[in-house]
């Protein structure tokens, strides 16, 4: 398995990876003394059911190139055997984000790669293309129904810092909570 930086002009093999994944805990958010005490978030089962975000349309990475500049992305992919198991895509920063900071708008490993070290090895390539850049931090952004990638996250540098349950108006999602994580570099 190896990991590369392409082209846009290669999304549409990229989009054919799935991002799709089973949800079977959710992070919920419990405050303290009415939150000024703090937030805590608790881990809770829920009944499972399949989240998929590109069923999200502004989410789908064929519609990236009609949203943003995509020539100025970082795009990489993971290959095994000839075949895309992975893929990551990094945005330089964005207005409304921290200044000095990349964004990882999207990681994903085909359901049967998971848990080999392949998302690892993207975030690793996102890591590097940010630090040559000159950013100081990289920022990504979950939800509270995404508890897998929330502990990939935690576990490789980055720390949490916002939270916001009502970070999102589409149907879909307006019952998940908006997780912003970010891992400095220096």
């Amino acid at each position: 398995m190896h990991v590369q930086q392409i082209d846009p002009s290669q999304l549409s093999a990229y989009a054919k990876i799935p991002i799709s994944f089973e949800v079977a805990t959710k992070l919920e958010v419990c405050s303290i003394n009415s939150g000024l005490g703090g937030l805590h978030l608790v881990e809770k089962p829920c009944t499972p059911y399949v989240k998929d975000y590109d069923l999200l349309s502004e989410c789908q990475p064929l519609s990236w190139e009609q949203q943003f500049d995509v020539d100025a992305w970082g795009l990489f992919v993971a290959f095994d055997k000839g075949i895309y198991v992975g893929g990551a895509a990094v945005t330089p920063e964005m207005e409304g984000f921290q200044r000095g900071t990349a964004v990882l708008w999207d990681l994903r490993v085909q359901p049967d790669a998971r848990n080999n070290g392949i998302g690892e090895q993207l975030l690793e390539a996102v890591v590097q293309w940010s630090i040559e850049r000159g950013y100081g931090s990289l920022m990504v952004e979950t939800q509270n129904v995404n508890t897998p990638a929330c502990k990939f996250y935690s576990n490789r540098g980055f720390v949490l810092g916002a939270i916001d349950v009502h970070g999102y108006s589409e149907p879909l999602v307006q019952h998940e909570i908006q997780l912003m994580w970010y891992r400095n570099f220096s």
